[in-house]
């Protein structure tokens, strides 16, 4: 009997917390688009994120940022963004029954790579934040290194430093005689 009334009390449970966890995240959908993007490194982008209130009521108080993490094979992490966008979080007030919220991310890809962003919307009012699907980012590298204009520059300013040294000690030794 204590078997049963336990195993019927975590099914109880489990059925509540699947419908609470239904309930918050059926309240706020979030989409990301671009859903992809090919991209060389320094290039600006900027992502936008769609959040729609589906419920009845308002949602308010919700923090929503977006989020980067390098799936390139042997360097999977998540990524900082402080050097990659400026624009960190975003927070909204209130969006109105069945409304919608467009929030804009710019960025400038600085590493080349496999990526994925994704955006995600906390609302304090609720215990479990909202992300969107994620939108694949491959940034290609590009050296923007030309050779022609720096080797004149690398050798020719040490070469003219040392003309210039030399002449002022040859004029030096002349005065001294």
């Amino acid at each position: 009997m204590k078997k049963t009334i336990l195993i019927l009390s975590i099914i109880f449970l489990a059925m509540a917390l699947n419908y609470t966890y239904t309930t918050a995240s059926s309240r706020i959908t979030v989409s990301i688009s671009p859903p992809s993007v090919q991209a060389n490194m320094g290039d600006k982008i900027t992502y936008e994120g769609t959040i729609t209130n589906d419920s009845d009521n308002p949602a308010n108080n919700l923090i929503t940022y977006i989020s980067l993490a390098n799936v390139t094979h042997g360097k999977e992490a998540p990524m900082d963004l402080e050097d990659w966008s400026a624009d960190k979080a975003i927070k909204v007030d209130t969006i109105p029954p069945h409304g919608t919220y467009k929030g804009k991310w710019p960025m400038r890809l600085i590493d080349s790579g496999s990526y994925v962003a994704y955006i995600t919307v906390v609302d304090k009012n609720h215990n479990t934040p909202v992300s969107s699907m994620m939108s694949h980012l491959n940034v290609k590298r590009v050296l923007r290194l030309n050779p022609n204009n720096v080797l004149p520059v690398a050798i020719g300013e040490p070469i003219l430093i040392g003309a210039v040294f030399m002449f002022i000690s040859f004029k030096r030794r002349n005065r001294v005689k």
